[in-house]
């Protein structure tokens, strides 16, 4: 759908993966329906209380057939580190959803809490086989989500066409929100 929002995007993903095993990091307030939530903070709903700058976290190798991480890798210290921990956590064949600000957005530099800016691309150096990454995984759907007019006008359908000349020529003409990826772990002779 064209006006697709991340919501929309999200609530197909819980369709999808519903009575599966799923683990949402840095839940908050807002726990993905069905998940385990893992948070540090005492208000939200989280099962399990841990610092997650603190790796690994208490949960076993290959427990979860999705792993959903909305807005909280710009905040980790260590974005390579928690990215191989999100791997270590997922199934084989399983999913790891994140989704970050998109470094035009100025709700990115705003907030002080946030430490790494993305861009479309930020993902594609842990392509399976990458020696330089523990982390192997494969992008199955990768979405640059606008706020406002552009997404009206259709300029996010044209930015996702052509992200990198976006990126490196319209974006901050045209900012954008969020980023999302879907990644599937890759382990195994090839991983």
């Amino acid at each position: 759908m064209w006006l697709e929002r991340p919501r929309h995007y999200y609530a197909k993903l819980g369709e999808r993966f519903r009575g599966a095993r799923i683990l949402d990091v840095g839940c908050g307030a807002d726990k993905f329906p069905g998940a385990i939530g893992l948070d540090v903070r005492a208000h939200s709903p989280a099962n399990i209380r841990a610092d997650l700058d603190r790796l690994p976290w208490p949960l076993r190798e290959d427990s979860f057939d999705l792993i959903v991480m909305r807005h909280v890798l710009e905040h980790m210290r260590d974005v390579v580190a928690t990215v191989e921990e999100l791997y270590r956590l997922a199934k084989p064949g399983g999913r790891i959803v994140v989704e970050v600000p998109h470094f035009s957005w100025v709700e990115a530099y705003r907030h002080p809490g946030h430490l790494h800016f993305f861009a479309g691309g930020s993902f594609d150096f842990y392509y399976p086989g990458n020696p330089h990454y523990r982390a192997h995984l494969r992008i199955c759907r990768r979405h640059i989500y606008f706020n406002d007019l552009f997404k009206a006008i259709g300029f996010e359908s044209a930015a996702n066409r052509c992200s990198r000349f976006y990126e490196r020529h319209l974006a901050f003409i045209f900012p954008a929100g969020s980023i999302v990826w879907e990644l599937e772990p890759v382990k195994g002779p090839r991983g």
